[in-house]
Order: structure tokens, then sequence, then C-alpha cells
């Protein structure tokens, strides 16, 4: 099987050659991983590993920058393409975008919202990458996707604000959320235009649940958010592409309401209560798709590598039976993951060849 039929193979809850794989990583841990194995490039670490995906978020941007400006505090604003405004800041490790500022953050009343028209342009974006990266990665499972119904979104408009307004102004967050709807399906459409079919998997971001619960009642997601995810989700099967939800946390609650909306997957299987992988699979693994599992919070950084060898051989097991799992870490690997576990991770697939 080449990388895309091995991907394709489990969302068709088929039994693939091999469990077909995944990462994603920030900067610090693909340093390590290229210093590691003596590469120049993401893709030279991915053949190494035997990745099967490869990912394009959103096209690259080309339209006006706002130029950055230094604040009170010394430090240099930089504006998102979205509108929000962020400054670096250093953690210890490596440097984390912090938002100082949302476009939509004055909005309060609906005639605030009809009177803004800052939305992010689908005009600027450049397509002709897409179809470029698609004919560089031909025999790899293609990934698009990062806005979704929700997450993403809470870059443009305080988190805060948002949860008072579901509460006490239903209608003006469901205006709100219909319109950046209209700016990412457009944008999406354009991106499988632009891919002429070599796209195998959509995967919005929205972080549903914290490490205990739900952030919102399953009902309140259905009010909010099923309408703009089965939209999606119809966008993606109109191209014969499978829908893959992301959400970190506890979100066990609503697969049911994920499921009914057709989502094809679900990633990343964070390491909390409720998603543990062997109800998951037998509640669900025969309507849904998952992808990852494997714990970046503890394991993955303090354990050893026969650690999280026999960890990962455990989910193999209990995920892969009659396809229906992608594998891969339960967040993306940060750098404090040594790179000896990261190989552990992918090696464990052996035992299963």
């Amino acid at each position: 099987m080449t990388s895309k039929e091995r991907v394709r193979a489990a969302f068709e809850h088929k039994t693939p050659d091999r469990v077909p794989a995944t990462m994603q990583a920030v900067e610090t841990a693909w340093d390590k991983m290229k210093e590691y194995f003596r590469v120049e490039t993401q893709d030279e670490v991915m053949d190494i590993l035997e990745i099967d995906t490869r990912i394009m978020d959103i096209p690259p941007y080309i339209g006006n920058k706002k130029p950055d400006y230094v604040n009170a505090n010394g430090e240099v604003v930089h504006t998102h393409p979205f509108g929000q405004r962020y400054v670096e800041k250093w953690n210890g490790v490596e440097y984390n975008n912090h938002t100082i500022w949302r476009p939509m953050q004055h909005v309060e009343t609906m005639e605030d919202f009809l009177a803004f028209h800052d939305w992010p342009d689908p005009d600027d974006f450049d397509y002709e990458a897409v179809k470029r990266f698609c004919d560089k990665h031909k025999d790899k499972a293609i990934r698009i996707g990062w806005p979704g119904p929700y997450q993403v979104f809470l870059e443009m408009y305080p988190a805060e604000q948002f949860y008072m307004l579901m509460a006490d102004e239903p209608d003006l967050v469901k205006a709100m959320l219909n319109r950046y709807s209209d700016f990412y399906m457009e944008l999406y459409e354009r991106m499988f235009e632009a891919g002429d079919g070599a796209i195998d998997l959509i995967r919005p971001c929205d972080d549903y649940g914290t490490q205990i619960s739900l952030l919102f009642s399953p009902q309140m997601w259905d009010e909010y958010f099923a309408e703009n995810t089965k939209k999606l989700v119809q966008l993606a099967h109109k191209y014969g592409c499978y829908y893959l939800q992301h959400s970190c946390g506890a979100v066990r609650p609503i697969i049911p309401n994920l499921i009914d909306c057709g989502a094809d997957g679900l990633e990343p299987i964070q390491k909390v209560k409720g998603m543990e992988v062997d109800s998951l699979k037998r509640d669900f693994g025969d309507q849904i798709c998952f992808q990852g599992g494997v714990d970046t919070q503890r394991l993955l950084p303090f354990g050893t590598p026969e650690e999280v060898r026999r960890e990962t051989e455990y989910i193999i097991e209990t995920m892969n039976v009659n396809g229906g799992y992608i594998l891969g870490p339960s967040q993306d690997f940060e750098g404090d993951v040594p790179v000896e576990n990261i190989i552990a991770l992918y090696d464990a697939r052996k035992k299963f060849m």
C-alpha cells in the first residue's frame, strides 16, 4: 500500500498492511530531530520515521501585512492574517505566541457585529501553493485544515465574552460563527479545487474539552456548532475527502454528536477520563476512525523508550482492529520529548508488520 492508500483504508475501516502514522511537532522538537538524524528538513525526518501524512493547515498568506511595532513593554507586536495581535514570549524552551488584542473584542451587540467588516479574506491566500504541495507528495495522504467552527474564532473574539454571550445573546453568537464559517468554507473549497482530488483529509481545529469535562453540554454543542460542522463535513465529502475532527480534552459525550454530523475521525485522543482507548474502540470504533493517543503530557517527556513502546503497542492492539486507527501522539511533540521516545513510538509498529 502507498501511504495514501493506507490512511484511506483506516478511514474505511479496512485492515491496512500496517498501521498508518502521522506526526506534528513544535519547531524545537523538529530541530532536535533534524540534529539527531543529521538531516536538513522535516520531510527527511518524516521519511526516516515512515510517516504517512503530509500537512498544510492553510495556504501561505499573500495579503497585505500590517507592520510590526513595539509596545510600551518593549515587546515586538505582530499582527496575524486573521487580525489578532500577539507577542512572542520565551517559556524556557521556546517562544510561544500570546494574543494581546482581538479584532472583534469590542463587539457586544448585533449592531456592533453588523458594523464589523475586518474578516479574513479568502483572496489573501496562495492556492497555487496547495497544488505544488500535493504534487510534491503524490504518494502521501494530504491533510489540510485549521479553522473550524469554534476554536480559532476565539483568536478573533475574547473567550470570556463569548461564553457570556452564549447564555445572554445566542442569536449574536450564531451570527458571528456563521459569518466566520463563510470565510473558512470558501478558503477550504478553494484548497480542494486547487488540490484537484489529491487532498485526503481535512482537520478543523476545535478544542471542545478541558482535561476533566466538556466546555459545553452536548445540547449546547448541538445548538452552536453542529450546523457548521455538518457544512464542513458535506464540503469534505463533496471532494472525496474525510473529515477528521480535532479536539483535545474530555470530549467523549459529544462523540455521538460528531458521528451524527458525519465526522469520519477524531483526534488526538488525550489521556484523560472518558477517553480510554479500549472503551472508545468498543463503543465507537465501527463508526469513527481514531488518531493519536500516545500521551505527550507524562509518558513521552518523562517515560523511557521501553515504556513508550509498550504503551504504543497496547494502543495499536486495541485501536487498530479492522482499521479505524492512525498512530500518533496525543498532541504535537513538544521540545521536552526525547527523540529516543519519538523513535520508540513509531518503532512500536514493527511488532504488527
